[in-house]
């Protein structure tokens, strides 16, 4: 068994994506969902989704939900130490050491408020301070996911698409919210970060069986639609593509309707975009999985996304919070930019050497045919 070259590749580029859109810099306009009204958020939910959902598709028939389970486990006390670390590094240098300051107070002034409480609340994952919110929301996916693979494996995959349907289109009307209020009145501090999970599990919904079907037929997914319903997601997916750069007479701004595309809350628009999108990728994924190979030196990013990850969220806090105090102007961002960058390649260079399977978490895959 080996690990899918793609798919590091692809984590590779997301990171990087990432990297860009959360240094202030001009980069950030070309970056910011270039391809139509989708983040690299959601490509990284669902391919983290994608990939449980091949392996763990594979050992369900011999372990059955106890084997999902163990293997579950293992990957969420990797990703949860790395959060706690990364947590410690938030709290210490934004909070303790540069708190003093107004755009270091702001990302962590429940914190500074409430010591204690926020340390004990970001514990169980209720206290999320910025860019440390999709790690949670990926943990919270992972612990359920061996139950779900079992579902769909006893009851099939439309029960569990119905649930999931169910639970996006209860985030539109302020699930999310509602538990947050019900919460607040304690002594916690609540905090669940910008992603709203009852509404992105869809996505991570989608990956598991995207991921299972790959492992059924071996890699090859096959695409049935005709030819010409074939045209109405690849004529989606140039639409958004074309409304994004604003090549058509329609503003993104859609005033009270901006529900419709908002990203957090995973609006009916993004997610039309992003299954356009989808549906494209796999239909040109011979053409995309030799293209992409010429990327292979990216592929180092993807094998150590964890650790890497964390390390871009704590220099990422630094770069907004000094680029905002100092109003630095864009040659200056440029270079933090640059040095957050080569901050990334080298701590890349250096875990793939090391390669500490504590943290980097490099579980052997099967290879992608097709």
């Amino acid at each position: 068994m080996q690990r899918l070259l793609e798919i590091d590749i692809l984590r590779g580029i997301l990171l990087l994506v990432m990297v860009i859109n959360h240094t202030p810099s001009p980069l950030r306009g070309i970056t910011t969902q270039p391809l139509g009204f989708v983040s690299a958020a959601e490509v990284f939910i669902f391919v983290s989704a994608f990939l449980c959902g091949l392996i763990f598709s594979r050992r369900l028939p011999s372990g059955g939900v106890v084997e999902l389970k163990r293997l579950a486990r293992r990957r969420i006390r990797q990703v949860y130490i790395a959060h706690l670390l990364t947590l410690l590094f938030c709290f210490a240098v934004i909070g303790q050491l540069l708190g003093h300051q107004a755009p270091f107070y702001n990302m962590v002034h429940s914190y500074l408020q409430r010591p204690a409480a926020a340390a004990f609340s970001a514990l169980f994952l209720l206290y999320q301070p910025p860019l440390l919110d999709i790690l949670p929301m990926y943990l919270v996916f992972l612990w359920f996911t061996p139950q779900i693979m079992g579902m769909a494996a006893r009851v099939g995959w439309w029960w569990v698409a119905a649930i999931s349907l169910l639970l996006w289109l209860a985030a539109q009307y302020g699930l999310k919210q509602w538990i947050a209020s019900t919460l607040t009145g304690s002594w916690l501090v609540v905090d669940l970060g910008a992603f709203n999970l009852f509404a992105w599990q869809l996505l991570w919904i989608s990956g598991l069986f995207l991921g299972h079907c790959f492992q059924q037929n071996r890699g090859n997914c096959t695409l049935v639609l005709t030819k010409t319903i074939w045209s109405i997601p690849a004529g989606l997916a140039i639409f958004f593509f074309c409304w994004r750069w604003s090549w058509i007479p329609i503003s993104s701004n859609l005033g009270g309707h901006n529900w419709l595309l908002d990203k957090w809350s995973l609006g009916p628009l993004r997610v039309l975009n992003f299954f356009a999108l989808l549906y494209l990728v796999l239909w040109l994924k011979p053409v995309l999985a030799k293209a992409i190979r010429w990327l292979k030196p990216l592929a180092v990013l993807g094998r150590n996304l964890l650790p890497l990850f964390c390390l871009h969220v704590g220099f990422a806090l630094l770069a907004v919070g000094f680029i905002t105090l100092y109003n630095l102007p864009n040659h200056w961002c440029y270079l933090i930019l640059a040095l957050h960058l080569a901050l990334i390649t080298c701590a890349s260079l250096l875990l793939d050497r090391v390669s500490n399977p504590l943290i980097s978490g490099n579980t052997p895959m099967p290879p992608l045919h097709g």
